[in-house]
């Protein structure tokens, strides 16, 4: 056997081995970006799925905050979605007042890098461009190596130069970008982007920060939406930063009552719609409309409960009071219990507060159901 069969052989190897490497470690431009972090996922018809996000080649993963039953009764503590499953997908959120303080120490700095790049960024940028600009010469600069080599009168490599520049490309193509020159005029700026899907559609106003074939990225929004949280999530209870809520269970003339303490430290005003039951199983609806504004708070009394969410609550054990606190607003003393938690989220209805609130949050959106549409001003 010849060198030059040998060395057509192991490039031919080599090539295929780093271009299948590089294709189960490639993950979307935009969405690697929510890898863990608290990310909130809307899907086309209004449903939510939240929890904290793992970004893979071939879809993603939100790890619940709390396990909770399907519709067959089975625990479940997470929701993947693969490729296909994301064109279900209308928006991601990640809601700044949702992530955990060294998380928002981390999305400050990737905001002020978007908003301000410097030298590194910008040359990076400026090379991937470059490379997707001379993507084509590249390819004949491969081809006319490998017709060098058919010219050494290897049989592999005259069988195989096709596959070899498919497999060359494949690569190249998963270093460079799909280059659009008005999104790219647009990175680092201030932008309006239209979301439209059938009768809905929104306007999300914010910093262009990275585009891919099938997503876009907008950071440091003002979203205004109706919201809910569920009463029985602890964790996300305690992981939003702008909401407090105190429960005490107890029980009056042979009645389960649930005594609520809602404190606000949002920079907005939050109004409260209604509390109301988590699933639709039921026709639960306690009514609230009241506004609060920041460091205000609101007293709560729900004595008019269905049987079926005090059920499992044992009159022996009450009154019980719990407080769900963001971390750095409890008092250092009395650090919450993990298996309190667990005791605690047991015996918690399934409710939800349903509120309008004013946050900030980056934006991921479907490229096929968002455009940019405007420029907009931005002062500092």
């Amino acid at each position: 056997m010849d060198n030059v069969l040998l060395i057509s052989i192991l490039l031919i190897f080599l090539t295929a081995l780093i271009s299948n490497v590089m294709k189960q470690r490639k993950r979307d431009r935009v969405l690697k970006d929510m890898q863990d972090f608290h990310i909130t996922m809307q899907l086309v018809g209004g449903k939510q799925v939240w929890g904290k996000m793992q970004v893979y080649s071939n879809g993603l993963e939100l790890a619940f905050s709390d396990p909770h039953k399907n519709a067959s009764g089975e625990m479940i503590s997470s929701y993947i979605a693969y490729q296909d499953d994301l064109d279900k997908a209308w928006v991601f959120y990640r809601f700044h007042n949702e992530l955990s303080i060294e998380n928002q120490q981390r999305r400050k700095k990737e905001v002020e890098n978007t908003i301000h790049p410097g030298f590194y960024s910008r040359a990076k940028r400026t090379s991937r461009n470059l490379l997707n600009a001379f993507n084509d010469a590249i390819n004949e600069a491969l081809g006319v190596f490998l017709n060098r080599l058919k010219g050494s009168g290897s049989a592999v490599v005259q069988n195989q130069d096709q596959y070899l520049k498919k497999v060359g490309a494949s690569a190249l193509g998963l270093v460079g970008n799909v280059f659009n020159p008005i999104l790219e005029r647009y990175i680092n700026e201030r932008v309006v982007v239209k979301l439209n899907h059938e009768n809905e559609q929104d306007e999300f106003c914010g910093f262009l920060k990275e585009y891919s074939p099938a997503w876009i990225s907008v950071l440091d929004c003002t979203v205004k939406r109706k919201d809910s949280l569920c009463l029985a999530d602890v964790e996300r209870m305690s992981l939003q930063r702008d909401i407090d809520m105190e429960i005490m269970i107890v029980e009056e003339d042979s009645n389960i009552i649930i005594d609520l303490l809602i404190s606000y430290h949002g920079g907005q005003k939050l109004k409260i719609i209604a509390i109301q039951d988590e699933d639709g199983t039921s026709n639960y609806y306690h009514s609230i409309d009241q506004t609060i504004s920041h460091k205000g708070s609101l007293s709560l009394r729900l004595d008019d409960l269905p049987e079926q969410f005090t059920r499992k609550v044992n009159i022996n054990q009450l009154p019980i009071e719990y407080a769900m606190i963001a971390p750095e607003r409890r008092e250092a003393d009395s650090p919450e219990s993990p298996i309190e938690n667990e005791v605690y989220q047991e015996l918690l209805p399934e409710l939800k507060l349903v509120f309008y609130s004013e946050r900030i949050a980056d934006v991921y959106i479907p490229r096929s159901m968002g455009v940019l549409r405007n420029g907009a001003d931005f002062i500092e």
